[in-house]
């Protein structure tokens, strides 16, 4: 699938804000699902963007506004293709719980098996895992389970919570936003040892009635590990194992890796934070036979 994505942010400030400096990862990757065709980046105030890759080989961006400005715009226009992924059929089905021992010492498990900033492993946390998981010995359907528990039971509310909420009180109170629903997912896997990532990205809603959650936004779902498949990515906010109408912009241990803009600046006063994305898929042409 081809799509093409827009994304601005906006930051205006009630009085002149200076020496601003940004990280950002709006620029997806390439991988063996995804191919980034064109990514174009631009910033008001001018500003040149300094790519480089961070530690979990995400595309990033640094940016410097040094002069006086009373607002920060940064566009993104992005085409790329997304690849053909796992069918029903081939879900990875087969791969017991017991494997999960070997994965802790791999270095591209183990980051993701650990409590990160906004995800705790604690007993707790696996203790309604375990009765989440309930009689499976299966990595992929105990993955599946969680997903759909979080899906069924937690309470899809924007405002309700902020970026800054815990997983554990996202656990708790089960409700909250894509970003809280990935939190929960990455808390309950790396509670069984199941390496879990998140991923922020943006999906194209292919529904007829549009009947998706968090599309025409930055969206956040989870990847787990599963021994001779790789990282498979589970959507919690919308109950769909993630296909090629889902583009990756950056993966991490939580929301803090993978921030789509953060940074710091002087001055400023009070800041307000307007931001629009657009998702298209691009039509392939139909192209008329010459009538004998």
């Amino acid at each position: 699938m081809e799509l093409k994505v827009y994304h601005r942010t906006e930051y205006r400030y009630s009085s002149p804000a200076k020496e601003s400096l940004n990280e950002l990862k709006l620029s997806p990757c390439d991988s063996k699902s995804q191919k980034c065709d064109h990514c174009v980046l631009s910033v008001i105030p001018p500003a040149r963007p300094a790519p480089y890759l961070d530690l979990y080989r995400n595309r990033c961006h640094h940016i410097e506004v040094p002069q006086e400005h009373e607002k920060l715009v940064i566009e993104t226009r992005i085409r790329a293709h997304t690849g053909p992924t796992l069918q029903a059929a081939d879900y990875p089905y087969g791969v017991e719980m017991f494997s999960l021992n070997e994965l802790a010492i791999r270095d591209d498990c183990r980051p993701f098996l650990q409590s990160s900033p906004y995800v705790e492993v604690n007993p707790k946390v696996w203790r309604e895992a375990v009765d989440i998981m309930d009689e499976s010995a299966d990595v992929f359907q105990t993955s599946y389970a969680i997903m759909a528990y979080i899906f069924k039971e937690y309470h899809y509310q924007p405002g309700a919570t902020a970026v800054t909420t815990h997983a554990n009180e996202v656990i708790k109170k089960q409700v909250g936003v894509c970003q809280d629903f990935a939190h929960a997912m990455v808390a309950f896997c790396r509670a069984l040892k199941i390496p879990a990532r998140y991923v922020s990205g943006y999906f194209f809603d292919a529904t007829r009635d549009h009947s998706m959650r968090g599309s025409e936004a930055t969206h956040a779902w989870v990847e787990v590990f599963v021994e001779g498949y790789g990282w498979l990515g589970l959507d919690p906010t919308n109950n769909k194992v993630v296909d090629d109408t889902y583009l990756v912009l950056a993966v991490g241990r939580d929301y803090t890796d993978v921030s789509p803009v953060s940074g710091s600046y002087y001055g400023g006063g009070t800041s307000t934070l307007i931001v629009h994305v657009a998702v298209r898929r691009v039509d392939v042409p139909v192209v008329s036979l010459p009538q004998s």
